[in-house]
């Protein structure tokens, strides 16, 4: 039966790209079209011995596979590394980044682009990044015995929902799991609902808290956005829509004091605009991150993507967005990577675990609404001495979360999948 619907998939799947062949969307570039069709530069050739494929979906999960990908080059060589992204921003940040010997978009899985794109690569092993699953795609590799698996592993409710009702396209995909790596244990019980069998499944942790030991040049990015050395920071980051107008409001009774330079992120780069009409409603002065030369008025605009980390790098205070509205929050733990106390919104809720550790600590601070943004921020003017501390604590929880790199890659040689 599964055979029947990865047929059906398949048709359907070719009948999309041939008519995207014929009508071609304004938005896909002429690169990023050839390379979903697998295409490949004309000199690339694979090393001897194979390469590991490792893929992820978008920049955010590349920014979090970073440490475990200069790993794997340390030990095996950058040249034996392919990595695949299923966004074009994803592919950007790994060409700036050159961690790996090529770096590409992921295949259209239909076997006339997959197939000779994995005979030209080579792979060993693919390392499929926290949830993608590509039925056709993997029922390739399973046929060409290429073993593959999820690490940094992580699945919602309602993707395993889906997937059960739509069973008969994903079993062979799933059966075929050499490894499945969930970052905590719900997710090792989601996988289980899934159908992946318990022996295959091992819960190792958290890519996202091995960051820690890269620390950027501050001077370098304080001599960039004309920032003195003894200037001090607050960066508002991954801010979403609500969140800037009360962060606005707050800090305005407090402008004629605040000898600090306000960095403003939204996490949508494409809502700058949106910002900065607020900032115009208040008079505020400010430039953006992507101005030539910019020079640090009261606020900075951050307008450029992959930049958080560096803002906080050089930050005194960081509030960590996604939190004061529904959305769930942000990862708390690249403040504190710096020792940067951190202020949070309650609506913590996909970062309970992290929450809850830093709670333990006191190694952090929920503030509810205006006034209450407006009391931290004051507090941390009046004792900074106190707030430094919170940000030490919440460097000592990271560091006991860290090593999910160290141990994916020991599983891996355990179970013989890497030399």
């Amino acid at each position: 039966m599964s055979r029947i619907h990865l047929k059906a998939y398949q048709w359907l799947l070719r009948a999309v790209v041939e008519l995207l062949d014929i009508f071609p969307p304004r938005k896909i570039e002429k690169e990023e079209f050839a390379l979903r069709k697998g295409n490949l530069p004309e000199d690339y050739q694979a090393p001897e011995t194979g390469t590991i494929w490792i893929h992820g979906a978008s920049l955010g999960e590349f920014i979090t596979l970073k440490p475990f990908i200069k790993k794997l080059a340390q030990l095996y060589g950058k040249d034996c590394l392919v990595c695949t992204s299923t966004t074009m921003d994803g592919l950007r940040h790994l060409r700036k980044e050159e961690i790996c010997g090529l770096s590409t978009l992921l295949p259209i899985e239909l076997p006339a682009f997959t197939i000779p794109f994995i005979e030209k690569i080579k792979p060993r092993i693919m390392l499929i990044s926290e949830t993608e699953i590509w039925p056709l795609l993997l029922s390739t590799l399973a046929k060409k015995k290429i073993p593959y698996g999820i690490i940094n592993g992580r699945i919602n409710e309602k993707s395993v929902r889906m997937m059960r009702i739509m069973w008969p396209l994903f079993e062979n995909a799933v059966s075929n799991f050499s490894f499945v790596l969930p970052q905590e244990k719900h997710y090792q019980r989601r996988f289980k609902i899934l159908g992946v069998e318990s022996e295959k499944i091992s819960t190792l942790g958290c890519f996202k808290y091995d960051f820690a030991d890269e620390q950027p040049d501050q001077s370098l990015i304080r001599k960039r956005f004309g920032l003195p050395e003894n200037r001090r920071v607050i960066c508002f980051g991954s801010t979403h829509p609500g969140e800037e107008s009360v962060i606005l409001d707050a800090l305005e009774p407090l402008w004629p004091t605040l000898n600090a330079t306000v960095i403003i992120a939204p996490r949508h780069v494409k809502r700058a605009n949106e910002v900065v009409e607020l900032l115009k409603e208040k008079n505020l002065d400010f430039s953006r991150a992507s101005a030539p030369k910019p020079v640090a008025p009261h606020v900075i605009l951050v307008d450029t993507l992959g930049e958080l980390r560096n803002f906080y790098a050089i930050s005194s205070l960081a509030f960590v967005g996604g939190s004061l509205i529904k959305r769930g929050g942000h990862n708390l733990m690249e403040p504190a990577a710096f020792s940067v106390p951190i202020l949070t919104g309650p609506e913590t809720f996909n970062f309970r675990y992290e929450m809850m550790a830093l709670n333990r600590a006191k190694a952090a601070v929920t503030v509810k609404n205006v006034e209450d943004l407006r009391q931290a921020v004051t507090d941390w003017l009046n004792h900074p001495e106190e707030f430094a501390q919170t940000g030490k604590k919440a460097r000592a929880v990271l560091d006991a979360m860290a090593g999910a790199s160290d141990r994916t890659i020991a599983h891996l040689q355990q179970l013989h999948l890497l030399p």
